[in-house]
């Protein structure tokens, strides 16, 4: 049982050094505002990302998470000549948010 425990935990700590969360805030007069930094998530990084939904399996609603736009994909081998030069952002299980462009660091959603 403790085996997997720590499993889950190694699995969980490789996913948020791919996908960090991203930083935000919420206030009553400004609505939301979704963004990525070097540092965001409590996760340092040589890329700052662009803010993108993460779903889950069995989770109830995506989480937002900092996806790297260059090189590739996380799964592959840098030196793979056949990447698109995308990062991670065509990984199946990320959306974009509506409404904020593709490649936009900072996502702001008024009320």
């Amino acid at each position: 049982m403790m085996v997997k425990g720590l499993e889950a935990n190694k699995r969980e700590q490789k996913e948020k050094q791919k996908f960090p969360p991203c930083n935000a805030e919420w206030s009553a007069t400004k609505g939301s505002r979704f963004w990525c930094s070097q540092k965001s998530g409590g996760v340092s990084r040589d890329w700052i990302g662009v803010p993108r939904k993460l779903y889950k399996p069995g989770a109830k609603e995506p989480r937002c998470v900092c996806v790297r736009t260059t090189g590739p994909p996380s799964d592959q081998l840098p030196d793979n000549p056949t990447h698109t030069n995308r990062g991670d952002l065509d990984d199946p299980n990320l959306g974009e948010y509506t409404g904020c462009p593709p490649l936009a660091i900072t996502c702001s959603f008024p009320l």
